[in-house]
């Protein structure tokens, strides 16, 4: 007999969220009086954690089926979404979701078929009006005078930032660049060159002597 399960995505800065999943859920649940298997539970309070989604479902056997309230419990893009429904679908799980109204069988029923199909054309539908968007936003401060970039003059991090000490201090004793670079581990020395002339790093070791 197929196994059912149930998924909840809990958030500790959103009880409300979890509990409405938690209603949706015991309410279909009490209705069809179905017997549930297991209530699979994760915390998820960034999007950088929806990876271990996939790795909790894996625990939901093949023919099994699993109640979730809304397929955004399994993450905050569409592209997530998709790729979670497409990895159950695949290992023959079937997703019943409450607020939608979904019944997806599995990969080779045509109206599951032709619900992926619309989830897809709305992903590539999202990032063509986000590519739009982000093009007309700039156009429009552009037409504004408003100058576009990070100000001129901005220095930005570096990863020779952590040597910096270091560096003042070769370049102290009289090291050029290239042999800076050699020595503490970098393949080219372009980079370093850069870093060096853009934050006036001889200049400030020359003034730190004359000091």
């Amino acid at each position: 007999m197929s196994k059912i399960f149930t998924y909840i995505r809990k958030n500790q800065n959103n009880e409300t969220y979890t509990k409405e999943q938690k209603d949706f859920i015991d309410s279909y649940v009490n209705k069809n009086k179905l017997v549930i298997s297991k209530n699979i539970e994760i915390e998820i309070n960034r999007p950088s954690q929806e990876k271990n989604i996939v790795h909790f479902l894996e625990n939901c056997e093949k023919n099994s089926t699993i109640i979730i309230s809304n397929l955004n419990v399994f993450g905050r893009t569409i592209d997530r979404i998709l790729e979670i429904v497409k990895f159950l679908l695949s290992n023959k799980i079937r997703i019943v979701v409450v607020e939608q109204n979904l019944d997806l069988l599995d990969d080779n029923d045509k109206l599951t078929q032709m619900i992926l199909n619309i989830i897809s054309i709305t992903v590539n539908l999202e990032k063509e009006l986000m590519s739009l968007r982000t093009k007309e936003a700039l156009n429009a401060k552009k037409q504004d005078g408003i100058a576009l970039g990070k100000p001129k003059g901005t220095i930005q991090k570096s990863k020779f930032d952590t040597q910096r000490e270091k560096i003042e201090e070769l370049l102290g004793v009289g090291l050029s660049v290239r042999k800076i670079a050699k020595l503490l581990g970098y393949n080219n020395h372009i980079g370093l060159n850069n870093y060096v002339k853009k934050r006036a790093i001889k200049e400030h070791v020359k003034a730190s002597k004359e000091a």
